[in-house]
């Protein structure tokens, strides 16, 4: 009793017995991952190259491992039979017999990064294309939350997630959009999903869980539409990924009972430690290490393992020029996060929490990514390694990823009866002269206050003076809505239009006058979405986006080229610039967020839960 039965025993055969992978972790991993690569290699296969019988597929030797287990660096060898890692073991201590050797140099091996939250659409590009821009940078696995293209085309915009990401060397798992719209009867997005729908995803392809649980005050005080959804991810017993904001600690308590375990709308390190402490996942993305005081302070958190990094919002400007989740592990890194705790929170901690348990480690049994870089404190991404097979070399794609065609209705979702005029951006007031008490948006920070402001009207209609006008209008073809107010500290000349505005994708447009407006909204029209700059009626700088409103099926580069002008243009144009890389265009009819918005309904006071009308 308590003596090591491994001492003396051959280490090879201590690899074959890792392959007998725990029966709850393969009950909850292996349906998944058997729909991502269509079947699983033989048994026998990976235990025979284990023990030395038969040669491997590829040995990668000379490395200096990262072990996400133990958290130590030491030089290995490792051995790989086709999609599956079967020996790891000490440097040198056997030859490996393999067809196909990569001598590391001494470079570290780090498991393929796995990225828990995120958004493609939020790429501006479809999923293949997205596959294309994030395997050189070492993203092997995501799990995306495909609510955007649910918010305007519904359950055909889930399916098309998942049809345009099959068979590719990344690989993609889908979380359930459990918010669509965010907020009913508060906007119209072009699809609604209840129970019902949310029970019949759960059952589709590669789905694994509920994405963000967004409507946090339903939850806590049990409002039907989303306490039926929860209930259904619940009895599925499925992943659910949480969304909130400024919760005290009882309603922190309520919101994780429900099994709910992970939150990523961290903004400070203010809430970090309570989530932890309640036992969910801190997700954290890039920009919170650029804080001075936060990593000091959460370093001060002794146990690191519920910290988890993700990227959920990436622009394809972004992710072309500085790469994907592998940035966020430099940004942590580079700000005083110990490189390995940085690793696994982007290897083994989302592989736990998303029960993938065949990932996020060099281990015997797991699934071969891997990546090799040269040095940790920078943690450039040298060569990458999906399913066995080298699909990276020095930020260059060295492996195909199947093409897709996109079904055309999803390239016709601007639906508008006609054109707009200049006239149909001038809000009529209740009086013909005068002054008048208006509801106006301060921009000022991301976190858009109300203010009120006393404005002049002339002949019925309301004159902005110094400040802009706002519409937010439904373009799903459902019921023609639009709302239209007045903001300020947004934009200095000129228009700006967008169909990408969170989470509904109805068209958002802002300008400092009426004519502009309009000759943006009819070009987004004419080319099915994306957003457009204008000044003088003439057009500065347009990012199509056909599919759904929101997407691209050209290339990452080629998109990220015209986004690029596009921030140029329009930061010439005086708009408002917010410590994140997400365009404020976007974010400006998004009513989960503080502190008020703008929907095709009208002003949404997001803290009293309430639309409130323009006039005072």
């Amino acid at each position: 009793m308590g003596q090591n039965i491994y001492r003396g025993m051959d280490y090879r055969f201590l690899c074959v017995r890792v392959h007998t992978w725990h029966p709850i972790a393969a009950a909850l991993s292996f349906h998944a991952l058997e729909q991502v690569r269509g079947n699983q290699m033989s048994y026998e296969k990976l235990i025979e190259a284990a023990v030395g019988k038969t040669p491997f597929d590829l040995a990668v030797v000379n490395v200096q491992l990262v072990n996400v287990y133990t958290a130590e660096i030491y030089k290995a060898d490792i051995g790989i039979v086709e999609n599956k890692i079967a020996y790891v073991g000490e440097a040198g201590a056997y030859p490996l017999q393999a067809r196909k050797e990569i001598d590391a140099g001494g470079f570290y091996a780090v498991p393929g990064l796995i990225d828990s939250h995120l958004h493609i659409e939020s790429s501006m590009v479809i999923p293949t294309r997205f596959a294309e821009a994030v395997l050189p940078h070492g993203t092997t696995t995501v799990a995306i939350d495909p609510h955007e293209i649910a918010n305007v085309i519904g359950k055909d915009g889930v399916r098309l997630m998942i049809d345009s990401s099959r068979n590719m060397p990344l690989k993609v798992f889908i979380l359930v959009p459990t918010c669509v719209p965010a907020l009913l009867n508060v906007e119209t997005a072009g699809a609604e999903f209840f129970a019902e729908d949310v029970e019949e995803m759960l059952k589709w392809e590669r789905v694994i869980g509920l994405a963000e649980i967004m409507d946090y005050p339903g939850v806590i005080n049990l409002h039907r539409r989303i306490t039926d959804i929860v209930k259904a991810g619940v009895k599925a017993n499925v992943v659910l990924d949480g969304h909130h904001m400024m919760l005290n600690s009882r309603e922190l308590c309520a919101y994780a009972s429900t099994g709910i375990d992970a939150n990523h709308e961290n903004f400070s390190f203010e809430g970090v430690p309570e989530e932890m402490r309640v036992g969910m996942y801190a997700k954290l993305r890039k920009d919170l290490f650029y804080q001075q005081d936060f990593v000091k302070r959460f370093s001060k958190i002794p146990d690191h393992q519920n910290f988890i990094l993700v990227t959920d919002d990436i622009l394809p400007d972004d992710l072309v020029s500085r790469g994907h989740l592998d940035d966020t592990v430099r940004a942590a890194i580079a700000n005083g996060v110990d490189p390995v705790d940085a690793i696994q929170a982007a290897t083994i901690r989302p592989a736990r929490h998303l029960r993938l348990y065949n990932l996020g480690a060099i281990a015997p049994g797991k699934d071969a990514d891997i990546i090799l870089t040269p040095d940790l404190s920078k943690f450039d991404v040298y060569r990458v390694i999906a399913e066995g097979k080298i699909v990276g070399e020095q930020g260059k794609l060295v492996e195909t990823v199947p093409e897709y065609q996109v079904p055309p209705s999803a390239k016709k979702t601007v639906k508008f009866a006609s054109k707009f005029k200049a006239d149909d951006f001038k809000i009529k007031a209740p009086i013909k002269e005068g002054k008048i008490e208006v509801r106006v948006f301060d921009a000022g920070t991301i976190l858009t206050a109300l203010v009120q402001e006393e404005l002049e009207v002339e002949e019925w209609i309301l004159n902005p003076g110094e400040f802009q006008t706002i519409a937010v209008l439904e373009r799903h073809g459902r019921i023609g809505s639009r709302g239209i107010g007045i903001i300020k500290n947004f934009l200095r000349e000129g228009a700006v239009a967008s169909t990408v505005s969170h989470d509904s994708h109805n068209l958002t447009v802002v300008g400092r006058n009426p004519y502009d407006m309009s000759v943006a909204v009819n070009r987004l029209i004419e080319v099915q979405g994306g957003l457009v700059a204008v000044k003088d009626g003439k057009i500065l700088s347009l990012v199509e986006l056909p599919v759904g409103g929101i997407m691209s099926d050209e290339p990452a580069s080629k998109i990220a080229e015209k986004v690029y002008h596009f921030r140029k243009v329009t930061k010439e144009m005086g708009i408002a610039e917010y410590h994140t890389s997400i365009m404020p265009i976007m974010v400006l009819a998004l009513p989960v967020a503080p502190v008020a918005r703008m929907t095709d309904r009208g002003i949404f006071d997001v803290l009293q839960q309430k639309l409130l009308p323009l006039f005072v």
